[in-house]
């Protein structure tokens, strides 16, 4: 791949681009790291890329690179500069090599043609590199704005203490090499890490709860060389990812693709006659020729995800390894999002969801009576619309963060029986009484929180509500939302504080139960605080653990199973 030099008009500033081989949209994740080096010249960014192994390692780990260039060769590390303040834009203008603008349709989500033209580095595993004056702006960044920065490695910088107006003191993963004192003492302050392993000439520090925050003290190194990339890529980069789910993110562990015994379906046909792309992941001590059936758990990846992101994000078959069910993680048809909304002009994506459930039936050891939906986002939403459409198929849901239907922000004036998924659900229910068990989680941090009438919430969880009988309390408007924050309280409520790696974790749980002659709890609106639009280490176990008690019957009906 070549190097490429950007131009970014919104901020009359310039960087450099190494692409990873191949095509910019494929089926696995891709990680970024940005290097901020002395030097603002085409040749200071070809000797990092070739005799430190960076453009080695762009290519063998499918890695973005990217070389935003200082102002007259050297970084600002002010709180107050200029330098500071567009980093994000550097990081945002990384997804493309030309300087046009990200395109957006009316309701609000990115547009097809944006997706597909783009590159896609997630959020959560960015990286960030920084040398003498680059480490300075490193090392306060990641002090002050550590959102999106996953875990930073800074070398020489050339100052001496931190600018800490704004310091965060949120976990920061890094590795500090020719770093003083008072750096040194900021990042294992912040990690809340102790002594762990001490040499002459490396120490290293972390976290007792989650080892994942650690500081790696290293004075035997002067530059970047091919020996310390690797070593900062294997022991720090390619092990932790920074989620949202906290004021200023957690640290939580990579997965590695390589290590997961996943089967991988590339564009195959044999699911309808077109071409389809999942992975497959079977518990070790499941095979496909046994007779005891075991459940099903499909995710629907998020809008302009991919099946390998969806899996890092959830990492549900870490927990049907243990719990002994068989996951699946499809790429929707065209490669970007979901058609949830059955849009005639994209592909049929409900059809390819049952066409995929059928299958794995057919050639698995699946229990038909226990298949359970989950999904992020615009996953979401499609694990609801295939619930909606072929309940008899779906013994309960558990998706995260939906935002649908209607605009993501603000409210929306729409009629659900006039939206062609709702309103072939509510048909469907006048032949016979489905129920659907519901899980949803959501975060204190998204766009509809409070929740409020007419946000896309209130529109959602109404239907639910209406579908398994049960009582639909009018939710307060916008101006004066009711104090839970869920928009309506549960007829139970309870506080889960279920993670060890993360114990400021707190999930509010609201239970509703129908009106039937026996009361069941039916749907279950479950708020993470300090969340926003991301999965959280223990959403899916939840969700599951609820679901996971319910069998769709031959007759349509539901057994709870003991």
């Amino acid at each position: 791949m070549d190097l490429i030099y950007k131009r970014i008009s919104e901020i009359n500033r310039s960087m450099y681009l190494f692409y990873p081989p191949g095509p910019n949209r494929t089926a696995f994740k891709r990680c970024s790291i940005t290097v901020l080096r002395d030097g603002d010249d085409e040749a200071s960014v070809h000797k990092l890329l070739f005799e430190t192994g960076l453009a080695r390692l762009a290519e063998n780990d499918d890695v973005i690179l990217s070389f935003p260039n200082p102002v007259d060769g050297r970084w600002n590390a002010d709180l107050a500069g200029e330098d500071v303040a567009v980093f994000n834009k550097f990081q945002d203008a990384m997804i493309r090599p030309d300087d046009k603008p990200f395109e957006f349709s009316p309701n609000g989500f990115p547009t097809y043609e944006s997706m597909m033209s783009t590159w896609h580095p997630m959020n959560d595993t960015k990286y960030l590199i920084g040398i003498g004056s680059g480490a300075d702006l490193a090392c306060t960044l990641a002090a002050n704005y550590p959102d999106n920065i996953a875990a930073v490695l800074c070398i020489n910088p050339t100052i001496n203490d931190l600018p800490t107006d704004k310091a965060s003191f949120a976990p920061m993963p890094v590795r500090l090499v020719n770093c003083p004192y008072k750096i040194k003492d900021y990042f294992i302050k912040a990690n809340e890490a102790e002594p762990v392993e001490q040499t002459d000439n490396i120490s290293i520090y972390e976290n007792k709860i989650n080892p994942l925050q650690r500081v790696i003290d290293d004075r035997l190194n002067k530059e970047l060389t091919p020996e310390l990339l690797e070593s900062v890529w294997n022991e720090l980069f390619k092990k932790v990812r920074r989620t949202n789910t906290g004021a200023h993110g957690d640290c939580e562990p990579r997965m590695d693709i390589k290590k997961v015994n996943f089967e991988i379906y590339l564009d195959d046909d044999r699911l309808d006659g077109k071409p389809h792309t999942w992975f497959t992941h079977v518990p070790s001590g499941i095979k496909k020729e046994q007779k005891e059936k075991v459940p099903l758990l499909v995710f629907f990846h998020g809008g302009s995800d991919n099946p390998a992101e969806a899996a890092e994000m959830s990492k549900f078959h870490e927990l049907g390894e243990k719990e002994g069910f068989i996951t699946v993680y499809p790429w929707g048809s065209n490669k970007t999002q979901w058609n949830c909304n059955m849009d005639e002009t994209e592909p049929d994506d409900v059809g390819f969801a049952v066409a995929l459930i059928k299958y794995m039936i057919a050639n698995y050891p699946v229990d038909e009576g226990r298949v359970y939906l989950s999904g992020f986002s615009n996953g979401a939403a499609h694990a609801q619309a295939v619930a909606m459409l072929h309940p008899e198929l779906i013994a309960g849901i558990c998706h995260i963060n939906s935002n649908w239907p209607g605009r993501r922000i603000g409210p929306s004036d729409i009629n659900i029986e006039e939206m062609k998924p709702f309103s072939i659900a509510l048909e469907k229910k006048k032949k016979f009484d489905y129920r659907m068990p519901v899980w949803y989680t959501y975060g204190s941090r998204e766009a509809s929180y409070p929740v409020y009438r007419g946000c896309t919430q209130q529109h959602q969880y109404d239907f639910w509500k209406r579908y398994n009988n049960i009582e639909i309390v009018p939710t307060p408007d916008r101006d004066n939302p009711h104090p839970c924050g869920c928009g309506v309280p549960g007829h139970k409520y309870t506080l889960l504080k279920p993670s060890k790696r993360h114990p400021h974790h707190e999930y509010d749980v609201h239970s509703f139960y129908s009106m039937d002659k026996e009361p069941l709890n039916l749907y279950n609106y479950v708020v993470m605080r300090d969340k926003g639009h991301e999965v959280a280490e223990m959403d899916p176990a939840l969700g599951w653990a609820y679901v996971k008690q319910f069998r769709r019957l031959p007759d349509g009906g539901l057994e709870i199973i003991k």
